[in-house]
């Protein structure tokens, strides 16, 4: 079995400043540009952690500056290819 987070509740996730270049971090993409943030370090640095629960976020994009309200069904878990706030895959 896969090892997973299960988000319940209502939270204000703010995005991670910087990302290190092929670490696996759980995030969102913007709902206006598209670009994902990481709002915390992915536990097993693998992308293979299942994200469930039933949890509302308000987050503001830090590349636009959107703020947006997301559920859980809408994190994600990705590699970032570069540093910075922003990740490109």
């Amino acid at each position: 079995m896969a090892p997973g987070i299960r988000f319940t509740g209502e939270f204000e996730a703010a995005s991670l400043s910087a990302l290190i270049p092929g670490h696996w971090y759980v995030g969102l993409a913007c709902v206006r540009c598209g670009g994902r943030f990481a709002i915390m370090n992915e536990p097993s640095n693998t992308g293979i952690v299942e994200i469930s629960g039933d949890a509302q976020f308000h987050a503001v994009c830090p590349n636009c500056g959107e703020r947006a309200k997301y559920r859980a069904e809408d994190i994600i878990s990705f590699q970032s290819a570069q540093g910075g706030s922003i990740s490109t895959t």
